[in-house]
């Protein structure tokens, strides 16, 4: 089991892919929002000879489904925090997975919300990027029209085919959510697909590799960034904005910062530091993004900000 804080520090995609591909299997696997991982420790157990890595964007799950592989003394499971649209595209090397699994993911019903779906378009892409031609995505869900909605937009994608669509099916085993829904009545819908033809993905690209820089300059005051709250920038595919603003005692200054690589948004925390007669330009540790080109856009702009006197 890799150490919780490695995974967690672990925000370079670059430095990720080099991370992942050095683990070698017979069989690898991830699973997408693994809950309490109780699916991904039964597949862990199942083949002890493969490799699964599971993927939430919740901390509490990640720490659940921790506690829960540590009990089981299992050695084969990797748990990576973060969306797993960006993870599998940018930090998971191409034509590498054998099997994707997803149970019962939030189907976000509401119009507004659609482009949160894993079933979205573009999700193929993905898929088809990261998946072994011949390799598995196993979708399961208890909402009717999500699973009608994927077998459309799936397949739909030149490498991949549709191999089943069933109602109520027989599994080793069912997850919490399925044994609820079961309970209550509720069908299940398991959805196969698998990748039949190769597929050249495109990724978002490398930003800066290093996010801090020393300036010999005094940390500005909350007047001087003011002139930069509010301010966009970036181009259609990579765009930022800088939000607010905040300044502790000492002059420590916190910015903070939204960013967004093709529909892919993290929120964190520029921390601008005295440092002697000057001042430290840096991404706070307690809400690191990964490093993609938005990211490193904003960070360029703050220090031409600052080294031009905040005009």
């Amino acid at each position: 089991m890799i150490p919780l804080g490695d995974i967690l520090a672990r925000r370079d995609p670059a430095s990720m892919i080099q991370m992942i591909s050095n683990h070698k299997a017979p069989f690898s696997a991830v699973e997408i929002g693994f809950g309490n991982g109780e699916f991904l420790q039964h597949a862990a157990l199942e083949r002890p000879d493969g490799l699964f890595f599971g993927i939430e964007v919740s901390i509490n799950c990640v720490m659940k489904a921790l506690k829960r592989t540590r009990r089981s003394s299992l050695g084969n499971v990797r748990l990576l925090l973060g969306d797993a649209r960006f993870l599998l595209n940018e930090c998971f090397p191409e034509d590498w997975l054998d099997a994707v699994y997803m149970n019962f993911p939030c189907p976000w019903p509401k119009s507004r919300h659609a482009k949160r779906r894993v079933t979205s378009w573009g999700f193929g892409d993905v898929l088809a990027g990261v998946l072994k031609i011949g390799g598995l995505f196993e979708l399961v869900t208890d909402d009717e029209r999500y699973a009608e909605d994927a077998a459309i937009t799936i397949p739909s994608h030149p490498a991949i085919e549709m191999e089943a669509f069933e109602a109520d099916p027989l599994r080793k085993v069912r997850t919490k959510y399925e044994r609820k829904w079961m309970e209550a009545g509720r069908r299940i819908y398991l959805l196969r697909f698998r990748k039949e033809r190769s597929f050249r993905r495109k990724t978002l690209g490398r930003g800066v590799e290093e996010l801090h820089k020393a300036l010999e300059r005094p940390c500005p005051e909350l007047r001087e960034l003011s002139t930069l709250t509010g301010r966009e920038g970036g181009q259609k595919e990579a765009r930022w904005v800088f939000r607010d603003c905040y300044i502790n005692p000492e002059g420590v200054v916190l910015l903070e910062t939204l960013t967004s690589d093709e529909g892919f948004e993290q929120s964190f925390f520029f921390r601008i530091v005295p440092r002697g007669q000057g001042c430290m330009v840096k991404v706070d540790a307690s809400t690191r993004p990964f490093t993609t080109p938005s990211v490193s856009g904003a960070f360029l702009e703050v220090v031409s900000f600052l080294e031009g006197g905040g005009l």
